[in-house]
Formats: structure tokens, C-alpha cells, sequence
């Protein structure tokens, strides 16, 4: 029997538009260079581990296209502005909470990126707890991360259920032992849970 929720952040309880976000700073010709170099590269993953400091990050992404150099720095320090938190996000979470389950929040994100964001994720203050990958220096879907949240709120996997917008993450979760939800909608995600049995007030 599923009593506990977890949610991702991004592409779940907020919009990460990105390539909104790119072709309003930069024109619609660099967004597929500019993707290439940052939020689809290798390093981006670096970022979320939280290892590497913010000026580090930049170092490293801007190795991928010398040439985008100040563009890359700002996509980094402006990283806060690329997510919008959805508008039934915090409804969404009290809902379920109201339903007697119990919320968590386990997320990819940058530490600096996230303190940034936190002002406008005002849903947080009613999660019952949230582990984001830069305290781990861990990020999903390493086997650890599931791992440490599960310890440290005391959740047993099987009676959890997992919701994120990345397949990868998805399957990183099932093997763990977590249900998983793969997030292409709300309507779709709550359709999804009440199969199991999940339904929020």
C-alpha cells in the first residue's frame, strides 16, 4: 500500500524551459550550440552532483565552445530564471498531504541554483522533507541517491512511489524498489497514481 509520495522538481512541479529561456537571451541561431554546450553536455550532470563551484562549472562547460564563452557564464548564473513553478504545484503537494500521505521532494540541482530558485518553489514549505542532489554529491539515478532518502526519512521503497519527467531516473528508482511514474502531464501523473491506489483531496 503506497503512503508516501516523492516528487522530482524539474518538468514535474516546475517548467524548465530552457529553450524558452535561451532564445529570449540569446536569438533562436545559438539555442541548439548553446544546448550542446550546457544543459545537454556532460559537464551539466557535473553541476547537479555539486562537487564544482560555480566558477569551476563555468570553466568546464566553456571548454565545450570557447567561442560562447560569456554566454555559457550567463546561462550558469542565470540558471534560477530558466524554472517556473507550475501553477498547480503547491495544490497539487497539499492535496495529497490532506489525503494522509506523507511528500518528499528528491531533485537534480545545483546548490547555488537552487538557493537562487528556492524563493519562488514556495511549495517546499509543505513537502516533509527534500534531499537535492548537491547535499549527496550524488545525482539521480545513482542507485545512492534512492538510497539516502529512503535512510533518511525512513520511507520503505515499496510502499513509495516516485514521480519524474526522465526515463533514466524513472528505472534508477524501480531497481531501488521505488514505483515509478514517468511524468509526461499531471492528468497523465494523477491517472497514473490513482492506479495505485493514490488519490489527493
Amino acid at each position: 500500500m503506497i503512503d508516501t509520495v516523492i516528487f522530482d522538481i524539474g518538468g514535474v512541479l516546475v517548467d524548465w524551459h530552457w529553450r524558452k529561456s535561451f532564445t529570449a537571451w540569446f536569438g533562436e541561431s545559438l539555442v541548439e550550440p548553446l544546448a550542446d554546450a550546457t544543459v545537454r553536455s556532460a559537464g551539466w550532470r557535473e553541476l547537479d552532483r555539486g562537487v564544482l563551484g560555480q566558477e569551476e562549472i563555468i570553466r568546464l562547460l566553456q571548454k565545450n565552445a570557447p567561442a560562447l564563452s560569456e554566454k555559457i557564464a550567463e546561462v550558469v548564473r542565470r540558471i534560477h530564471e530558466m524554472v517556473t513553478p507550475f501553477p498547480y504545484a503547491r495544490e497539487w503537494i497539499r492535496g495529497l498531504k490532506a489525503a494522509g500521505y506523507r511528500v518528499y521532494i528528491l531533485s537534480n540541482f545545483s546548490e547555488f541554483g537552487f538557493e537562487a530558485s528556492r524563493p519562488s518553489f514556495t511549495f517546499l514549505a509543505d513537502v516533509d522533507g527534500a534531499l537535492i542532489s548537491y547535499e549527496l554529491k550524488q545525482v539521480k539515478p545513482d542507485r545512492a541517491i534512492y538510497e539516502a532518502l529512503c535512510a533518511r526519512f525512513s520511507i520503505v521503497p515499496e510502499n513509495a512511489v516516485f514521480l519524474d519527467d526522465n526515463p533514466e531516473n524513472i528505472a534508477g528508482a524501480e531497481s531501488f524498489g521505488l514505483h515509478g511514474i514517468l511524468v509526461e502531464s499531471k492528468a497523465q501523473a494523477d491517472a497514473a497514481l490513482a492506479a495505485l491506489g493514490v488519490r489527493a483531496k
